[in-house]
């Protein structure tokens, strides 16, 4: 299992060890999360993709050979997306658990994901692309700002890759348009730029048979970091809507998708309608919520790729909430020192609550009954490194939140 060191690899080190299937845990650091699972039966550190994809594949190569293991289940895209690069160098000693290159470009290109959503009337936002800086200015004149910007795809995929920073910028209008594309340079080829989308980010995590679904997970990004979107750090299990089982079999089974899938939709509750915003070919975030509500997403697709009688039931309970609570905490400072409100970095559809508010949520959500990603009684250690690094972060923000204060009182 690759992706160790991110806490979405921890629950599928955890979703796979409580059906009695070993682990054996890679990470990109020394200190990877996972690593002190008691379901890990043995660890390898790999060099971050990010780093040198080459790098990855000379380390990953030898441990595959050295450990022979059945599975290779990549947990974040980065070695998802470099594993399938080099498919030819490993597939002799082990199965990848993911769909195919040709089914996994529509999750890393978002040309093809929202070619594919128009082909089957999903509803997707309005979306333009050129070439050049002047035929996107040109062709966004259709379109309703403010509007989002985003890259087309993965950095590290071959047919998008880029050097972009960021997952959206937005503009409020053309002279905005232009400020964020300009100094993308020949970049700005590879961005799309879409009609901003309003609403609450709702998520159906599935695993798909070849086009068959097998099991959907849905829920709500009750919280985000920043707060006006982006990766969730409180999330809610709910009911499924019958609309996204449409959509969501729709797109997966015309593509025969193999393997599990995250489809993102914007909730809009004005109009009541979903809208797509992409499809991720890997585990989420929401993994560790899956288990706690009783569906164990990891253990369905060892079973897919094993070849394995699928036990157990399929069903999920509604209303458990689970958070990531260092990105929470990242959340509420952004927040309260305006670093993730900057007008091309906040989604100008998305109106701030006060800080009070944010303040009285971010404690609210103590409640009892809330779960944690990494704190888990049966498996007890990932959550002891994980309160260390709470406490390094806390110091950090503190201080920073400090110095912040005192600038703006002309302290110093």
């Amino acid at each position: 299992m690759t992706g160790a060191d991110q806490h979405q690899g921890l629950a599928v080190i955890r979703g796979l060890g409580i059906e009695g299937i070993p682990v054996i845990a890679c990470g990109a650091e020394p200190r990877s999360l996972g690593f002190y699972s008691k379901y890990a039966v043995d660890r390898f550190v790999y060099t971050n993709p990010w780093v040198s994809k080459s790098g990855f594949i000379r380390d990953i190569v030898p441990i595959i050979k050295k450990t022979n293991p059945g599975l290779i289940i990549p947990s974040v895209d980065s070695t998802l997306v470099a594993l399938d690069e080099c498919r030819e160098e490993f597939e002799p000693y082990a199965c990848l658990a993911a769909p195919c290159s040709e089914v996994l470009a529509y999750a890393y290109d978002k040309c093809k994901t929202l070619q594919l959503a128009q082909c089957l009337d999903v509803p997707a936002p309005a979306t333009v692309r050129g070439d050049t800086l002047e035929e996107i200015l040109e062709k966004a004149t259709s379109l309703r700002f403010p509007v989002a910007i985003k890259p087309r795809g993965h950095q590290l995929y071959a047919p998008t890759a880029h050097t972009m920073d960021f997952k959206s910028r937005y503009a409020r209008n053309l002279t905005e348009l232009k400020e964020v594309l300009e100094p993308l340079g020949e970049q700005s080829a590879v961005v799309l730029v879409q009609e901003c989308v309003s609403g609450i980010g709702v998520c159906v995590s599935a695993v798909f048979n070849h086009g068959d679904p097998v099991a959907m997970f849905p829920y709500v990004r009750v919280r985000e970091v920043p707060l006006s979107g982006g990766v969730s750090v409180l999330r809610e299990s709910v009911k499924l809507d019958e609309r996204l089982r449409r959509y969501v079999t729709a797109l997966l089974k015309e593509i025969k998708w193999h393997g599990v899938a995250m489809v993102e939709f914007k909730y809009d509750e004005r109009c009541d309608s979903y809208t797509l915003m992409e499809i991720n070919g890997r585990f989420q975030a929401s993994t560790a919520l899956s288990l706690d509500a009783g569906l164990n997403l990891p253990y369905l697709v060892a079973c897919l790729y094993g070849g394995w009688e699928i036990k157990g039931s399929r069903h999920y309970k509604i209303g458990i909430r689970e958070r990531w609570l260092s990105g929470d905490i990242l959340a509420l400072h952004g927040h309260l020192t305006g670093t993730s409100t900057r007008p091309t970095r906040s989604n100008p559809r998305f109106l701030l609550p006060p800080k009070g508010r944010v303040i009285w949520d971010f404690v609210k959500d103590f409640r009892p009954g809330t779960k944690y990603d990494e704190f888990k009684l049966f498996d007890w250690k990932p959550g002891i490194v994980e309160c260390w690094a709470l406490i390094r972060l806390v110091g950090q923000l503190i201080r920073s939140l400090v110095g912040t204060v005192a600038r703006s009182l002309g302290i110093l």
